[in-house]
């Protein structure tokens, strides 16, 4: 009848819309505006806590530079400065993983699971990922102190590719141990 209409929730109607998209529409739906979301606020969030990214910076380069030094290499860590016999570095903004980790993140916030999976996945994802980039950092270093050439090469194409490798990896081991567990009903 015409007055059932007036009491028809335009929400229900958009979410039995949105249900009978198919998944992987979805998951790429969200994404993509979970990314644009993160890309968009990130840049201002960096602005607003700059000395808390350049401590993020310090944290990045004092375990590439331990990590070095338990490997055996004489290694002069200075705030975001790593130097060694003939080489050095400087860790900016885009040697933390940070990027990684949003990219990560946007993923995990579009892939149907409970908010506790998600969480878990957010931060252990997170972890996982600067433990990564700090083996990825150490490689790098270890490549231009004793292969200079090879740095560009290693550090332009090799490990970009890899990041994406990383990521994915990280993603699909949280899916297989956290969320395929936890999985929202009707999914």
């Amino acid at each position: 009848m015409w007055f059932n209409r007036l009491y028809d929730n335009p929400m229900s109607r958009l979410s039995n819309r949105w249900s009978q998209v198919p998944p992987m529409l979805r998951f790429l739906a969200v994404f993509l505006i979970a990314l644009l979301a993160l890309a968009i606020l990130f840049p201002w969030l960096s602005a607003r806590y700059h000395q808390q990214m350049l401590m993020f910076m310090s944290a990045t380069a004092w375990l590439v530079g331990k990590t070095l030094i338990l490997l055996g290499e004489d290694i002069v860590i200075s705030g975001r400065f790593l130097s060694g016999t003939g080489f050095s570095i400087q860790v900016i903004e885009e040697c933390t993983g940070a990027y990684e980790i949003l990219i990560f993140w946007a993923a995990v916030i579009a892939y149907p699971s409970r908010w506790r999976g998600k969480l878990i996945g957010l931060t252990g994802g997170a972890v996982a990922l600067i433990a990564l980039n700090v083996i990825r950092m150490v490689f790098l270093f270890m490549i231009g102190q004793y292969r200079n050439d090879w740095f560009d090469f290693m550090h332009t194409y090799f490990w970009q590719a890899t990041l994406i490798l990383m990521i994915t990896t990280v993603w699909i081991v949280w899916i297989k141990l956290v969320a395929s567990r936890m999985r929202p009903a009707g999914v």
